[in-house]
């Protein structure tokens, strides 16, 4: 599975914001250490999360928030793995299907 599969997964529902809760936590983690397995940059990252709340967000004022939180979310996930590469390399794929 790419690591773009991953996206939709990372936020849960379509308004929600992006790895908010556990779940979808872990999913946006199995999708960092994919991309960065791939050699993706966190800048390239950040504009495939940016896109998906406009799927559902029609309020651009709403949808600037949206990205800024979520963005600076992304930093906190970019770092942590960054730290725990290696331990996050071990863990198995989450199983995202129902």
């Amino acid at each position: 599975m790419a690591w773009t599969d991953h996206i939709a997964g990372s936020f849960g529902f379509g308004t929600a914001p992006f790895a908010k809760y556990q779940l979808d936590e872990e999913i946006a983690m199995t999708a960092i250490a994919a991309a960065k397995s791939e050699g993706v940059t966190r800048e390239e990252f950040a504009r495939h999360i940016a896109e998906y709340p406009g799927k559902y967000i029609r309020s651009e004022q709403v949808l600037r928030e949206r990205v800024r939180d979520d963005d600076a979310r992304l930093d906190q996930l970019w770092k942590v793995l960054r730290q725990n590469h290696s331990e996050l390399a071990l863990m198995p794929e989450t199983d995202t299907e129902l």
